[in-house]
Order: C-alpha cells, then sequence, then structure tokens
C-alpha cells in the first residue's frame, strides 16, 4: 500500500472554482503558500462548463491587479447598460451613470476556469490537487487537516470554497440559515436575434424573472426562472420545443432567439452562514452565502470575500498572529456579513414582490420607473450593481 502523502502550506483550500483558485493567486501574491484541495477533474477532463459570469467592475479590479486582465479580456463581453423591467414600468443605467466605461463584463465559465488554472499551474507557491475528495475536516492546534482518500492536507488556516453543502462549514459547525425557493434557474446559452449592444437586461415574469446576459459573438447567457415543475418540464423538451416555449413565453423581449448550447437546471435558494470564521476556518463564496441569481451577483460576493479575507490574512500575518486564529478572523465576519445580508435581502425583495399579485408587481414597475427618472438613483443603482460601494479592500481599490 502507497503511503499516504502529507501536503503542508499556509492556508489549505477547498474547492477549486473561480473562487478558490482566485484566492489562491490572490494570497500567493502576498507570499502565502496554499494548498488548493479540489474534488473536481483536472482542467479540460471534465464535462464542459457552459456557464457565464457577469463579473462587476468593481470585482473586475481583483483580476487586473492580479495580472489576469489580458488573458480575459479577449472572451469578456462589456457590459454597458443594464435594463429590468416588470409588467408596466422598469429602470434602465449605463455605466456613464457612474463614471466608468464599463458596468462589468459577461465571461463564461470555461474562459474564466483556463485563465485562472494557467495562472495558478505557473505559481510555484499553489498546489493544485485536483480529484482530491475531502473526507473529513480536523480543526485543531496547531493546523487543520484535510483528510483526503491518498492523504492529507495540513495548515494553521482552511478556508472552505466549497460550495453550498460545504463539509468545512459543517466541521465547524456554522449553521447555514435560510431557505428553499420554490423555483428553479435554467441556464444556457442563446443565439440572438438582433445586436444585444452590451445591454444586459431582465424582466419580471409571472412565474419568475428571465435575465439575458450579453455574450460575444450576438450570442447570451439566459437564465430563466420558474416553477420547479414548470421547470422540470422545460429541461425535459428537446431543442425545438424548448424554443417554442421559450418564444411563447418572452415574446418581444427575446425574440427569434434560438439554442446555443446545453441546458442547466439549478435550485435557488437563499441561506447565510451564521459567521464567515472560526477557529483555524474561514469561509468565502457559496460555502458562506447562496442568493437568488436575479441580479447575477453570487460570483461578485464571492469575489469580494476573496479580497476581504486576503486583507485580514495580510495585515494579521504582518503582525505576527496565527492567521488561524479565531482573534485573527473576527474582522472577516464584520466586514463581510452586512454587505452579504444587504445585498440577499434587496435580491429577497425583488423576487418575492415580482411574484407576487398582479396589482403589486404593478405597482413595483411603477415604482421603478420613478427611481429610473432620477440621475441620482441611477448613480445608486449603477454602483450597486458594479460592486463599488461601502469600504472596498485593497485588491479594489480604485
Amino acid at each position: 500500500m502507497a503511503q499516504a502523502k502529507i501536503h503542508r502550506g499556509d492556508v489549505a483550500l477547498a474547492g477549486g472554482g473561480p473562487v478558490g483558485l482566485t484566492l489562491a493567486l490572490a494570497l500567493a501574491r502576498r507570499g502565502y503558500e496554499t494548498v488548493v484541495a479540489d474534488a473536481g477533474p483536472p482542467p479540460g477532463k471534465g464535462v464542459a462548463d457552459s456557464r457565464a459570469y457577469f463579473i462587476a467592475y468593481g470585482c473586475w479590479r481583483i483580476f487586473r491587479a492580479l495580472g489576469l486582465e489580458e488573458a480575459l479580456l479577449p472572451a469578456a463581453e462589456p457590459v454597458t447598460q443594464v435594463e429590468a423591467e416588470g409588467r408596466v414600468g422598469g429602470i434602465s443605467f449605463i455605466a456613464e451613470d457612474c463614471a466608468e466605461p464599463v458596468l462589468g463584463y459577461m465571461v463564461e465559465a470555461a474562459a474564466l476556469g483556463a485563465a485562472l488554472y494557467a495562472a495558478v499551474a505557473s505559481d510555484t507557491r499553489i498546489k493544485l490537487l485536483s480529484g482530491a475528495k475531502i473526507e473529513s475536516v480536523t480543526l485543531g492546534d496547531p493546523c487543520a487537516v484535510l483528510k483526503l482518500a491518498t492523504g492529507e492536507v495540513q495548515a494553521p488556516l482552511v478556508v472552505g470554497c466549497d460550495g453550498r453543502r460545504s463539509i468545512v462549514r459543517k466541521a465547524a459547525g456554522l449553521r447555514f440559515e435560510g431557505h428553499d425557493y420554490d423555483a428553479t434557474a435554467i441556464s444556457t446559452t442563446v443565439k440572438l436575434g438582433r445586436p444585444h449592444n452590451g445591454a444586459a437586461r431582465q424582466v419580471f415574469l409571472p412565474g419568475g424573472p428571465m435575465a439575458v446576459l450579453p455574450l460575444k459573438g450576438d450570442r447570451a447567457n439566459l437564465i430563466w426562472t420558474e416553477t420547479r415543475a414548470v421547470a422540470e418540464a422545460l429541461v425535459a423538451l428537446d431543442d425545438r420545443g424548448f424554443e417554442l416555449e421559450l418564444a411563447k413565453k418572452a415574446g418581444d423581449f427575446l425574440p427569434d432567439a434560438t439554442l446555443a448550447g446545453p441546458r442547466h437546471a439549478f435550485p435557488i435558494g437563499l441561506y447565510v452562514a451564521e459567521r464567515f470564521d472560526a477557529h483555524r476556518v474561514a469561509l468565502a463564496g457559496d460555502a458562506a452565502h447562496v442568493i437568488h441569481p436575479l441580479a447575477g451577483q453570487g460570483l461578485n460576493l464571492g469575489l469580494k470575500d476573496v479580497a476581504a479575507l486576503v486583507d485580514v490574512i495580510a495585515t494579521a500575518g504582518k503582525a505576527g498572529l496565527d492567521i488561524g486564529a479565531a482573534s485573527a478572523l473576527e474582522p472577516y465576519t464584520r466586514w463581510r456579513r452586512a454587505d452579504v445580508a444587504a445585498t440577499a435581502a434587496g435580491m429577497e425583495a425583488f423576487a418575492r414582490v415580482f411574484s407576487a399579485p398582479l396589482p403589486v408587481r404593478l405597482a413595483a414597475g411603477a415604482m421603478l420607473s420613478v427611481a429610473g427618472s432620477v440621475r441620482e438613483a441611477r448613480k445608486l443603482f449603477a454602483r450597486e450593481a458594479g460592486g463599488d460601494m461601502g469600504e472596498l479592500p485593497s485588491l479594489m481599490a480604485r
């Protein structure tokens, strides 16, 4: 029997998605040795990921600071306008409302993953363990231990970037409070019948919101939310049947759209961890919070976690503190949880108001129209969408 291998680092990361890999790179730039344990296969070996992400301009600064902008820009579609409409009324704002050239960028998951993996592979301070399923997490002194099938990872601090079912969060005994919606989001790529002109558009339909987010080549990432039963039926249709149902539901909002990629369905929920840190533990991304996808802010919240956590770790390290100690990590929850809770509450309010009876939806649409007529309100919406509000970590500074 082969001897179990022990991997040691300053920080152990559970999960090698966009949040985990971005955090590994950011920590490496500060001189920290990181070990990433990712249950997924090596790059290019698994099922193609057809998802796409909206990266707000404030969070895009993180990739610029990490030297990834040049690799990402060729595949990134600038978002210059956001439109949201109800049955009556709506709001629209543009990049100029917040004095920025763009509100953000749409990047397909495959392109983002390729850029992150290439950067990780070239950094000697990062060790990426692919196909490394974590069997257990032990939080002791002087380090935390991730038990793998073929060995273990030891580090003073473990960061859970391992999704909504986080084994790290469970090991730390942190509650994940919230609820599931009776709704499922269908994500796919469509070829548009007319140019999108860099506009991210969203309409609130009786069954749930429908978002059309611009991609290269006049394609778009479609996120269509319906009740679970309806969504299951839509996913089961053949391509032509799905296109017919889309045309029937979207109407003039999305004329002549055709499928240009596979369909993926995922449940929708609202969950926030009671704390984002504990002794030897920090949480980031979906391990810390899951929100409604209607504004495309899920990954942006995770990237903000990365930027804040790096500053907290660096501050503790410079002071000579144990970076995994609860006292060193405590500022992280104070910094991030309020922002997450506010964003989650906003998404919850939109989701409930625009699924309410027709009179409520009409009133909400009218209120959006009034807000859209006020420049300061448009500026506020634009800065919020751009991830440029509140106390910004150093990676997100202008």
